[in-house]
């Protein structure tokens, strides 16, 4: 059988369905579309954060002694990781400017121009006064007699230094002070000068400095039995730009905490301080006699604007504030203890407790303030006390 072929009519054109004018559905629906837009976003977020942060406007300005180079960059490192806070760190062999940067942390403060009172500085380390000798130098003194007897030919930092003051200060109480500065051949404005000349020149064989400046000149230190106990405080300073005043306490605070910046001061063979637990956001939790409550609450709030810290006041009766830390103190709970007390705390529990230190008594009001030894705060609330002792000051 054959098969019929059918033609086409010349003037039939061949079907294109891509022409064809109705709807159709698209090809992708709005859920996936959705899923995409999210895919993209989360890209693209992922590739911000691995940018380099540029917060230059934010970043902080960090002045430091060279001496302390290596446990600040360790500390500030954890710090910017932790914070997400950029810091450009700057280390001088000498005292420099501090005009220009957010914290300045010296090995050497200027005693004529010594921090003033109502300036935070937080102490950060604590150095030893030492004797120190070249590396070749062949005994080990103990004492300031041995150091007199061998006749060494040694300098002294002048009293407008720290080391000076502290040297000063610890041989006039054993009576040794005027014996010690006329043997001594020449003085110096600082421990750094001191030992920059120890190191570069041969006239002299010995220098009392802090053991932080020996250790920088890789000099040898001597422990003189006259000095075991004498220690000068490391503090980092703010600068004056109010604009980053929080961050720069922050900084300080965190290389002052015990779990923070104090761990890399210890490795590199610093003294720690008793500074503050670590938080971002420091507040102390006061109690407070309702009858100091209008005088105290203006200088809780300057306070918190020197600190940058937060006041959690409580305002009781009188009568009320020994009851209430005495059933404090009695159960477990020894750290909901306020960290400070404005108010009597009554014979009966001053005379036994040993978790409140001796009080300071605020003329303004005739009040007694206790701070709690057992405060995560111990700096700041150390701190509180001398801030209250220079408002009264200034107002004499």
């Amino acid at each position: 059988m054959g098969f019929l072929e059918i033609q086409s009519p010349a003037n039939v054109k061949p079907f294109n369905p891509e022409q064809v004018k109705t709807f159709r559905a698209p090809k992708y629906g709005g859920v996936t579309l959705s899923l995409l837009s999210m895919f993209v976003l989360g890209s693209m977020m992922v590739v911000w954060n691995k940018l380099p942060s540029d917060n230059s406007s934010m970043s902080l300005r960090v002045l430091c002694d060279e001496a302390l180079r290596k446990p600040v960059e360790e500390g500030v490192s954890q710090f910017e990781k932790e914070m997400q806070i950029s810091v450009s760190l700057e280390f001088v062999q000498s005292q420099g400017k501090q005009d220009g940067y957010d914290l300045y942390i010296p090995v050497e403060r200027n005693m004529a121009k010594e921090d003033d009172a109502k300036t935070p500085a937080v102490p950060i380390a604590f150095q030893s006064l030492v004797l120190a000798t070249r590396k070749n130098y062949p005994d080990k003194l103990r004492n300031l007699d041995q150091v007199l007897e061998k006749n060494l030919s040694f300098a002294i930092c002048r009293d407008s230094s720290s080391c000076g003051v502290a040297l000063e200060e610890a041989l006039a109480l054993d009576g040794r002070w005027t014996q010690v500065s006329s043997r001594g051949k020449t003085t110096f404005a600082s421990s750094l000068e001191a030992a920059v000349s120890l190191a570069s020149a041969k006239e002299l064989d010995a220098i009392f400095i802090w053991d932080s400046i020996a250790r920088q000149f890789d000099l040898q230190i001597h422990h003189i039995k006259e000095l075991e106990n004498v220690s000068g405080s490391i503090k980092a300073i703010p600068g004056k730009d109010q604009t980053k005043l929080a961050q720069s306490l922050q900084l300080a605070r965190f290389m002052a905490a015990p779990e923070k910046g104090q761990f890399y001061f210890a490795k590199h063979r610093f003294i720690g301080v008793n500074g503050d637990a670590w938080s971002e956001n420091p507040t102390l939790y006061v109690y407070c006699a309702n009858q100091s409550k209008g005088l105290m609450l203006e200088i809780f709030e300057q306070f918190e604007e020197r600190e940058r810290v937060s006041i959690d006041p409580h305002f009781l009766d009188q009568e009320k504030i020994p009851l209430t830390i005495g059933l404090i103190a009695k159960s477990k709970a020894k750290h909901s203890l306020p960290d400070l007390v404005f108010g009597s705390m009554g014979e009966e529990l001053s005379g036994k407790s040993s978790l409140y230190s001796e009080p300071f008594i605020h003329r303004g009001n005739q009040v007694p303030v206790y701070k709690c030894n057992l405060s995560r705060f111990p700096y700041t609330t150390r701190s509180f006390i001398e801030f209250l002792q220079a408002t009264e000051e200034d107002k004499n």
